[in-house]
């Protein structure tokens, strides 16, 4: 009986879990395996013939989606056994933008990959709503912000201070990416990778960092973009020795810039 607490309950103490699709993977002839999360944790799900063209269930396997989902509690300690379920929110425009759709494999993965809490939770599903709404800008707010978050939680989140060369806060130019954050326009160097940041995308970037979630609205005047998103991934990437796999593919998908 203690097995079955590790696994969600319904308030009436039944076996069913609400939470968002992250991704599905192959397992065996027509299975597959969902991966699926809820605000405190990521769980696997085991769908036994959901790939068929037949199954009732091909449905609860949709990306960009939040599902409730009846599962079989006695099946593994490790994983639940999916029953039937039902889809309560569809974000499907997120499939209709090639970048948004990669935005969205590149959130999901970093998830898997680092964990979930509450506030991933609210921004991976703030992220879906605002694409459904055509609201792009804020979409990439809450995508920039769950970067950040991952960033804090795997302490590798850059000092946004001071110069952390000098630890001067006058004259600040730029980012450093080797030495960990804010550089004063002294200490800036191109040579090894330190980029020059304009002045609003300082405060933008210091913003991100600093702001608490309940003070996010202040956020929502700034411009948010592609490219200021393949910016926090980098850092991810080169502070963790973290593969992302899309990352590449997103950047060609960033606009190309025209010679001045």
């Amino acid at each position: 009986m203690n097995e079955v607490q590790q696994f969600p309950v319904s308030e009436q103490g039944e076996p069913k879990v609400e939470g968002l699709v992250l991704s599905m993977i192959d397992y065996e002839d027509r299975n597959g395996i969902l991966h699926i999360a809820t605000p405190e944790k990521v769980y696997s799900v085991y769908a036994r013939g959901i790939q068929s063209q037949s199954s009732k269930n091909r449905r609860l396997a949709m990306p960009f989606s939040r599902v409730i989902l009846n599962y079989d509690p006695k099946y593994s300690k490790n994983m639940m056994f999916l029953i039937n379920g039902s889809v309560e929110k569809s974000y499907w425009k997120v499939g209709e933008s090639l970048e948004m759709q990669t935005v969205s494999s590149i959130l999901t993965s970093l998830i898997e990959s680092f964990g979930i809490d509450p506030d991933l939770y609210a921004h991976l599903e703030a992220f879906w709503s605002s694409v459904q709404q055509s609201e792009m800008n804020r979409a990439l707010l809450h995508a920039c912000r769950i970067v950040t978050g991952i960033l804090k939680k795997t302490g590798t989140i850059m000092d946004v201070d001071e110069c952390v060369v000098c630890q001067t806060k006058t004259k600040i130019a730029g980012i450093s990416i080797e030495n960990g954050g804010f550089v004063c326009k002294e200490h800036l160097d191109p040579e090894q990778g330190d980029q020059i940041f304009s002045r609003d995308d300082l405060i933008k970037l210091r913003g991100l960092v600093k702001i608490r979630e309940d003070q996010l609205d202040v956020l929502y005047s700034f411009q948010w973009d592609l490219p200021f998103l393949v910016f926090l991934l980098d850092w991810l990437v080169y502070h963790n020795d973290y593969r992302l796999k899309s990352l590449d593919f997103l950047k060609m998908l960033l606009p190309k810039r025209t010679a001045a």
